[in-house]
């Protein structure tokens, strides 16, 4: 290209953006902002952005990219989309979603294309010189909704953030006590919680590998447009919270969990969940229990000094006979739980009866206590269960016995 051509050819596309400009379709005015507000506010989540202001914005981000336009030059790291951002975060802010905030700066692509074609002026360069616009208009919209889209984003997970501490610290508060009646009632709205049901606190152990969103799933206290089963957050390390309905399926871990009482009982009953935990985990059981599904264990797990002084009394005797002392321990807690039955502690063992009578007399003989007194049995069924809990993983202490056996009166 000739220095004549090249200069006719500047010249025209001077002429072009002189044109453009006054029509106000480069920086956002006039028949633009005219189009765009007939197209922008038939989307639903635009009804709360007010005209002025979204013509106000229209004219921010055109100026973002105007000098770039004229200059016929495409975005480069030195570009500062900070504007396009912060009208993306006040969009999030606004209730517009990011698809809408999208679709419009599609629009604004669609209605900048047919206004270019109606007013550009004729020159022997007018397509090309058009075809050089709209590719160059593309790549600025293009980097302009990416920053659209990142501060939207930036918003989207700032609210997020905030709305799930309020929603813990909502939490919190149910289940200690710390909340004022009337913040009760008004929380159970916001959050879609029916105030006139029962729930049930709950507590369960977190894991390194816990999924806490499959957990929020299995208890069904993920947030939805019905009323909402529960909620749930974290309180040193475990996850807490309270529920109307306990789901079908078995669950992975251990739950402990409160009878169901009103909203504002929820801090009376919390501890019996945490008990109803503790208990659960010490003894090996890993289903959904509350307190009176685990007979005596809660006190005896909760009780470490009387279950010591038990201990000591029934159980560190024998242990003190080495094997001899370990085989009558064994015998007699097959008795306990077996609920006296001497024929059948006799066929679990494979042992004859009367070596069975007879480890359970030098049992009596050595702890001074006889296994017909109900209040004695009731001690050394404490004593047993007590050096379970206690045993190491695998060592002598751990006997075979059926899952949350007690004592038969």
């Amino acid at each position: 290209m000739g220095e004549t051509e090249a200069s006719s050819r500047n010249e025209a596309w001077d002429a072009l953006m002189d044109c453009l400009f006054e029509a106000g379709v480069l920086d956002g005015r006039g028949p633009l902002a005219e189009r765009m507000a007939q197209r922008v506010f038939v989307l639903p989540s635009y009804k709360n952005v007010s005209p002025d202001a979204l013509h106000a914005s229209w004219r921010r981000n055109m100026r973002v990219s105007l000098d770039g336009i004229r200059s016929r030059r495409a975005p480069g790291p030195d570009d500062d989309d900070t504007p396009l951002r912060e009208v993306g975060e006040m969009r999030a802010r606004q209730g517009v979603t990011v698809s809408e905030v999208l679709q419009t700066s599609v629009t604004q692509q669609t209605v900048f294309l047919e206004l270019v074609r109606q007013l550009a002026p004729s020159s022997p360069y007018r397509d090309s010189l058009l075809l050089e616009l709209f590719s160059n208009y593309q790549r600025w919209s293009a980097w302009g909704m990416v920053a659209l889209a990142a501060g939207h984003r930036e918003a989207e997970l700032e609210m997020q953030r905030r709305a799930q501490e309020h929603q813990d610290s909502f939490v919190q508060r149910m289940l200690s006590g710390s909340i004022a009646p009337s913040e009760i009632g008004s929380g159970a709205e916001a959050y879609g919680l029916d105030r006139t049901r029962s729930y049930r606190a709950f507590r369960l152990r977190r894991a390194p590998s816990t999924d806490v969103r499959a957990i929020e799933r299995y208890l069904h206290i993920t947030s939805s447009g019905a009323r909402r089963n529960g909620m749930m957050t974290i309180i040193d390390g475990d996850l807490c919270g309270f529920l109307a309905t306990l789901p079908d399926e078995p669950p992975q871990t251990a739950i402990g969990v409160s009878p169901p009482v009103p909203l504002h009982e929820l801090p009376a009953v919390f501890r019996l969940a945490t008990r109803a935990l503790e208990t659960a985990l010490a003894i090996g059981r890993h289903e959904i229990v509350g307190v009176a599904d685990l007979g005596l264990h809660p006190a005896i797990v909760a009780d470490h000094d009387l279950g010591e002084l038990m201990c000591d009394r029934y159980v560190k005797p024998l242990e003190r006979l080495g094997a001899s002392g370990a085989v009558i321990l064994q015998t007699v807690e097959r008795y306990v739980e077996n609920g006296n039955r001497l024929e059948t502690t006799r066929q679990q063992l494979f042992l004859h009866t009367n070596t069975v009578r007879y480890r359970l007399s030098r049992f009596e003989s050595i702890t001074g206590c006889s296994l017909r007194d109900s209040n004695a049995l009731v001690e050394v069924w404490w004593a047993l269960a007590w050096r379970r809990l206690h045993a190491p993983r695998g060592g002598s202490g751990q006997v075979d016995r059926p899952t949350g056996a007690r004592p038969a009166m």
